[in-house]
């Protein structure tokens, strides 16, 4: 039975290794690197606290320890992402609002990232629709980034065809949160009818975030381009989303 004990934990950290070193190789899906590696020194370190378990009590409490956190881990990880799925949809209220949040993402020196452009091009979609509607583009300078992403995300929208005069700009946040607030106060918001467009795995923590700044919590999902890039997002949104479970600022 500890053999076999030993061998599960063994072979769950060898996948989790291969899948950390996997993505090492694209720069978007490199916070999967971390994930996976956590998740491999943690059933490493179970496999080893169960081979000495029989040497010393403390391997023992370690182990039971260890398969407890795991399970846990499961637990959490199948509520969260229930809950950001069920956030993938869009509300026909966006159809008639009129500010519009566009949430920021990584820049690249000369274009927006993939998973950016694609919030872009979703909101120029529903402006097409939506004639009344005034975008909101969020984000301030990250590390590395050559301009404030909302800077780039006007830009963007100008070459696509999108009048000045229906862009306004919050360019000093550096998340999600920080986002709203900022554009709340700058904008008045509460007066408006407001909704919020970014990719699809972040759309349930925005809606959220919305109803607790006092704003209609209305969106509308962007696809996230690439299976892999979906994937890894998908975890790192489940880390933001537990971190503002246990820090008691999600619900």
């Amino acid at each position: 039975m500890k053999n076999r004990e030993i061998k599960f934990w063994f072979v769950i950290s060898c996948v989790f290794a291969l899948l950390a070193f996997g993505c090492l190789f694209w720069k978007p899906i490199r916070f999967g690197s971390l994930f996976f590696t956590a998740l491999f020194i943690g059933c490493i370190g179970e496999a080893l606290a169960i081979k000495l378990k029989d040497k010393h009590k403390i391997f023992k409490i370690i182990a039971i320890l260890g398969r407890s956190i795991f399970i846990l881990f499961l637990i959490s990880f199948i509520i969260i992402q229930s809950i950001i799925i069920s956030g993938e949809y869009t509300d026909n209220e966006v159809y008639t609002a009129d500010r519009i949040l566009v949430l920021g993402a990584f820049i690249y020196n000369d274009r927006p990232s993939a998973a950016l452009q694609s919030r872009l091009d979703t909101a120029i979609e529903l402006l097409n629709e939506n004639k009344d509607a005034v975008l909101i583009v969020c984000g301030g300078q990250g590390d590395n980034e050559i301009m404030p992403e909302a800077h780039m995300m006007k830009n963007y929208l100008l070459q696509n065809g999108v009048s000045e005069d229906k862009i306004l700009v919050e360019d000093k946040s550096k998340n999600t949160i920080q986002n709203i607030k900022n554009a709340k106060e700058l904008y008045n918001l509460e007066n408006h009818k407001t909704a919020v467009i970014t990719n699809e795995f972040h759309l349930a923590r925005a809606r959220q975030l919305m109803k607790q700044a006092g704003l209609d919590a209305y969106g509308m999902p962007a696809k996230t381009p690439y299976t892999l890039l979906r994937w890894v997002s998908h975890l790192r949104e489940y880390c933001s989303t537990l971190g503002l479970i246990l820090t008691n600022r999600y619900f």
